[in-house]
């Protein structure tokens, strides 16, 4: 992505954010928000924000845990932000409640039935990645996929 629809990227974060909140957004904080993850010349900045911004959003915005899995973090490559995808989980990960809250929502999904449990493909792609990342610690959740109908052999 190129910086010009990235730093478009990262206001529609940030308003996303200051919206879930409940704060009143306030063009004049913008600039200040973003000055606090580096010279705003840099590409590295703006993917910080975004991650940042994103993060916070998807925080503050969660009423139901299993969205997170369905939703927030079921990055596909045909998303727009799918190369950020490591980045955003990071920055969500940064909360001290934000594993529990995907590990509440992966629970949560297993209530759910197969074919809506499978449209969270990205996010298990997600995590399986993450171990393979280096300096990303693989998530302290393990899950097994079976096929719908599959039955074990006990």
């Amino acid at each position: 992505m190129k910086l010009p629809e990235l730093k478009k990227r990262v206001w529609n974060a940030w308003t996303r954010f200051n919206q879930a909140s409940g704060v009143v957004t306030q063009p004049q904080n913008y600039v200040q928000d973003v000055k606090q993850f580096g010279d705003r010349r840099y590409k590295v900045t703006w993917i910080k924000a975004l991650a940042h911004f994103s993060a916070q959003a998807s925080y503050e915005s969660c009423l139901d845990a299993y969205m997170l899995v369905l939703n927030s973090f079921n990055f596909t490559p045909d998303r727009w932000d799918y190369e950020y995808r490591h980045d955003i989980l990071d920055a969500f990960l940064m909360y001290p409640d934000g594993l529990e809250l995907i590990k509440t929502g992966l629970e949560q999904l297993l209530e759910f039935t197969p074919q809506e449990q499978d449209e969270a493909h990205g996010f298990f792609e997600l995590v399986e990645e993450r171990g393979t990342q280096p300096g990303r610690n693989r998530l302290p959740i393990r899950f097994e996929r079976t096929l719908p109908g599959a039955y074990s052999a006990a």
